[in-house]
């Protein structure tokens, strides 16, 4: 009986041990973004199990907003809300079952989204660049170095070539008016090097659709860019490597974006690159137009080529394989999150 008695006690103590040990960690909220009046991206410090994450029942938003689907990012710490609209710089209340925690959040009237990679960026993935090497010795040779960690403009002619999807973003975030889109930039870091005061950059959109390269110098398979096509055996240039200047095709009008030539023959941004060895910002109001323009007509998005103008000596900046984070091309676009049109039909 006094064995019996002892054995109880044991399994008393271990289902008391049992049932105060901690619950598995549950994942840290980091951030909450209002992306705009129908979107909120969650950013968490770990991954997440995608049948929680998704549930959009284990998300609570008061007062009166309904949350109408959760979906799991590229990124497996993000989630992406979609909600019933809410009110501009209105005080929320988020409840989360996943963290078992609660937070406030306000959707403000401007709001700020970066494109690219990295932790800190809002939107991942889907960056597209790539460096067209044009050695003046070997023209017709189809080679690409599409999968280095640099992109490279020189005086012998190289230039290199970024694009960013923006449209999946912004059709989940509702933003569908290109009136809603304030001001861009893009930011590109340079390697250390020595460089004269007088190197300049130039930026010019690309107006036929191109493919990166997947090698570090290889003869180009098809689809990839070279110097006689954006995409290799099915779509030569008009003018090998991209560079007509024609009469007439200046970006300023649709029509410049049908295909028909290579790059807008209007220079975008002119930029002084003084310094190497730290992160450079291009920004102006025709890149602000440009992705106006892309917002409207996303598929017309082929993107930017950089070029050397004045300099003696090659610049070379991170690419998105770079392999810090922190160096790799970056977008960021400043919008109003709702409309001018919505606000008018409001007020």
């Amino acid at each position: 009986m006094k064995d019996y008695i002892t054995i109880i006690g044991i399994l008393c103590l271990i289902f008391s041990i049992t049932e105060n040990l901690p619950a598995e960690d549950k994942p840290t909220l980091l951030k909450v973004i209002p992306l705009s009046q129908t979107a909120i991206q969650l950013q968490f410090d770990s991954e997440l199990n995608a049948e929680e994450a998704e549930n959009h029942l284990h998300y609570q938003i008061t007062p009166d907003i309904t949350v109408e689907m959760a979906l799991l990012s590229n990124k497996p710490n993000r989630v992406l809300l979609f909600t019933s609209p809410m009110e501009i710089q209105k005080s929320y209340s988020l409840k989360l079952k996943i963290t078992d925690s609660e937070t406030d959040i306000q959707l403000p009237a401007e709001n700020e989204i970066t494109f690219g990679t990295g932790d800190n960026v809002t939107f991942s993935g889907k960056v597209q660049d790539t460096t067209l090497i044009v050695n003046k010795n070997r023209k017709i040779r189809n080679n690409n170095v599409g999968a280095v960690p640099t992109l490279v403009c020189e005086p012998t002619g190289s230039i290199f070539f970024i694009a960013f999807d923006l449209y999946d973003a912004f059709e989940d975030m509702g933003i569908r008016d290109p009136k809603q889109v304030l001001d861009v930039s893009m930011s590109l870091h340079s390697n250390k090097n020595e460089i004269g005061p007088d190197h300049t950059v130039i930026l010019r959109r690309v107006l036929l659709p191109w493919r990166e390269g997947r090698g570090t110098g290889e003869r180009a398979k098809d689809n990839e860019l070279t110097f006689n096509s954006p995409l290799h055996r099915n779509l030569p240039w008009n003018k090998a490597p991209a560079q007509a200047m024609l009469a007439g095709i200046d970006g300023d009008n649709e029509s410049d974006y049908n295909g028909s030539e290579d790059v807008a023959h209007r220079i975008d941004g002119e930029f002084k690159i003084q310094e190497t060895g730290k992160k450079h910002t291009f920004k102006s109001e025709l890149m602000t137009d440009a992705v106006r323009f892309w917002v409207a007509n996303p598929d017309y998005n082929y993107g930017y080529l950089f070029a050397l103008r004045e300099g003696n000596k090659p610049i070379m900046f991170s690419s998105k394989e770079a392999p810090d984070e922190n160096r790799r091309p970056i977008l960021t676009i400043r919008y109003q999150t709702k409309s001018d049109v919505e606000n008018v039909e409001t007020e």
